[in-house]
């Protein structure tokens, strides 16, 4: 039998991190890891580019979590985001701050931030086992006894969570953590996708595949009620909408949703100027162009391969002279431009989701050490917290420093 004083199931970031501080504190660590490989899913972060964390306050952290946010205060009091950001840096890789606060390896390749880790671990020497996928964790007599798929077992006084969530399950994350868990006692609140795109109900939305709009604003409704409304970048897929804000709306879209609400989407194409103001810039586009065709106004106003759809919308014809509009139809125009309205139907699956939003209460754990409030010895590190983040670096963050606590001596 093999003993150990702590065994970290899960070799991503939080489990990698968890792995290094308890090494470093003085444990006999050691890494259990389903994939033949370290960091799958991290390399997929950021669209290959690895977006490490946010140079934004801890404060501004924490409000970014939103009302969960305040567990994270005494998390980043022990590991911060300026404590991740030192921890590469130190070990030479180069870091850069990109719009809205994200930082980025240099390199613009998520391999490099892997490399690092792995490096790291062995410079400790840590003992980590491959295609070791957990299957069964029990109480014993000086701990935890845990088994594999493969009838192997070790023992340790320690057991660390750290097995991810339950989105892009080819990457090892296919909710196995939430299951050993449960066998111990805790509870799991509802697995919902976090951090995706958003299925409309409207078909004719298809035809704009493809399409970015910039700095728009985008709000969501449920029974006449502004429940989001958000202000940046959106991109339309072959099934509904994304692009940064949607994918940060996304997560709380999913739990209406799962709750039985209807949802609206409505963008705003023109959030900088107000109804009036809008009206005077297209009579002063009309008085420009008199003489051209009503396509040729929209295509000032609006990207070319969302005129189309704005033509079919408005019934009014493409040939027809912008001089001819009537105040009726103008009218109409200002009021899409304002309110580009249609209904989310659903938020796309949980596998293809960057974030599982669900898992283990952060009531169930203590903020001060990660560790379990109802199974002595287990702790927990990274998306397996029921705890999901928005876009910007914000998730990584959080798995690098709740790994980093659990691996602690306490």
């Amino acid at each position: 039998m093999n003993n150990y004083h702590t065994a970290i199931i899960g070799a991503g970031p939080a489990g990698i991190m968890a792995a290094i501080s308890s090494s470093q504190s003085g444990q006999r660590p050691i890494l259990l890891e389903r994939n033949n490989q370290l960091g799958k899913k991290l390399l997929l972060t950021g669209q290959g580019r690895c977006n490490l964390t946010t140079s934004k306050t801890v404060p501004e952290i924490v409000r970014a979590f939103g009302l969960k946010g305040k567990f994270l205060y005494s998390v980043l009091s022990k590991f911060s985001n300026q404590d991740l950001i030192n921890f590469f840096e130190s070990r030479g890789v180069e870091l850069k701050e990109e719009r809205g606060q994200r930082i980025f390896p240099q390199s613009n390749q998520a391999q490099i931030i892997l490399n690092c880790l792995v490096n790291e671990l062995d410079k400790l020497q840590l003992k980590i086992k491959y295609d070791f996928r957990v299957v069964k964790i029990s109480r014993a007599e000086n701990g935890f006894l845990i088994m594999s798929n493969q009838k192997q077992k070790l023992e340790a006084k320690k057991v660390i969570l750290a097995t991810g969530g339950k989105s892009y399950p080819e990457t090892g994350s296919s909710g196995d953590g939430y299951l050993l868990a449960k066998s111990l006692g805790h509870t799991i609140e509802p697995l919902l996708p976090g951090l995706n795109g958003l299925i409309v109900g409207n078909k004719k939305l298809k035809s704009l595949a493809g399409l970015s709009l910039k700095n728009v604003r985008i709000s969501f409704k449920t029974n006449g009620q502004q429940i989001i409304s958000l202000f940046g970048d959106i991109l339309f897929t072959h099934v509904g909408i994304s692009g940064p804000i949607v994918l940060t709306a996304s997560t709380q879209i999913a739990q209406l949703i799962h709750q039985g609400q209807t949802i609206k989407a409505q963008i705003d194409l023109k959030p900088a100027l107000d109804k009036p103001q809008l009206k005077k810039r297209v009579f002063r586009d009309i008085h420009q162009i008199p003489k051209k065709e009503f396509q040729s106004l929209l295509n000032q106003l609006l990207p070319k391969s969302l005129v189309p759809y704005v033509i079919d919308q408005l019934k009014i014809k493409k040939q027809t002279l912008n001089t001819d509009l009537t105040s009726q139809q103008v009218d109409k125009l200002i009021d899409f431009l304002k309110d580009f309205s249609f209904p989310v139907k659903s938020v796309e699956s949980l596998d293809r989701a960057i974030v599982t939003n669900g898992g283990i209460p952060i009531s169930e754990i203590d903020s001060r050490t990660m560790g379990s409030r109802l199974v002595p010895g287990l702790y927990f590190g990274g998306e397996i917290i029921s705890l999901p983040g928005p876009t910007g670096g914000f998730n990584l963050q959080k798995a690098f420093s709740t790994g980093y606590l659990a691996g602690l001596v306490n």
